[in-house]
């Protein structure tokens, strides 16, 4: 069985490093969205579940290994390849990858996109109780481990607003996945600046997300 192809319409003179930033945030968006948000099985979930409940979530390193996680969980055929790219005008990349899951990224972005200021601000608010969080553990005279009712209230409503303006629509299998709220809002904060990259460039008129035609 061959993988479907998804266009991805380029609608400006690209940079150099544009070939990179923009795919590397595409990928990495198919592969949150294929492994934790859609009804595909991903190879082994056992070993996703295994990464967000053990990674330390402390620093860069743990979410630059959970999106190479996430994309080796992904069957080889649904993986993205590129198909054909041309610059010019119109330009395109066309993707050898899973069509449904394109789709749900097209339709994600367009949510974010509508919803950038909401999203931001929500964002800004999360990053701030994650500090503030912190803050309060490290004045403990022991380290506490884990987050106080209160704390867990919070994660739990800062993960529910930043999911509607992510479009993520598993936020309950996410929270079964991680165990804790805490990790899920980091997990979808990583994943809003991911997803940020690719709406920026579809604001400046750079690259366009192509969705089904109605019929």
């Amino acid at each position: 069985m061959s993988p479907d192809s998804y266009r991805v319409l380029l609608n400006e003179d690209w940079e150099l490093e544009d070939l990179y930033e923009f795919p590397h945030a595409l990928s990495q968006c198919y592969a949150f969205i294929y492994c934790l948000d859609s009804e595909l099985q991903p190879r082994d979930r056992e070993r996703i579940n295994f990464a967000l409940r053990e990674y330390p979530w402390r620093g860069g390193y743990s979410y630059v290994n959970i999106f190479t996680v996430f994309k080796n969980q992904i069957p080889l055929l649904d993986r993205p390849k590129i198909k054909s790219i041309q610059k010019a005008s119109p330009g395109w990349l066309d993707l050898f990858l899973n069509i449904n899951v394109a789709y749900q990224v097209a339709t994600a972005i367009a949510v974010l996109s509508g919803a950038a200021l909401s999203a931001a601000n929500v964002y800004k608010k999360a990053n701030k109780l994650i500090l503030e969080v912190n803050a309060a553990r490290r004045k403990e005279t022991v380290e506490r481990l884990t987050s106080t009712a209160g704390e867990m209230k919070a994660f739990n409503s800062m993960c529910t607003e930043l999911a509607k303006n992510l479009g993520f629509k598993s936020l309950k299998e996410l929270h079964e996945h991680t165990g804790d709220p805490e990790i899920s809002l980091k997990l979808l904060m990583a994943h809003y600046r991911r997803m940020s990259v690719i709406v920026e460039y579809a604001d400046k008129g750079k690259a366009t997300l192509t969705l089904p035609k109605l019929p």
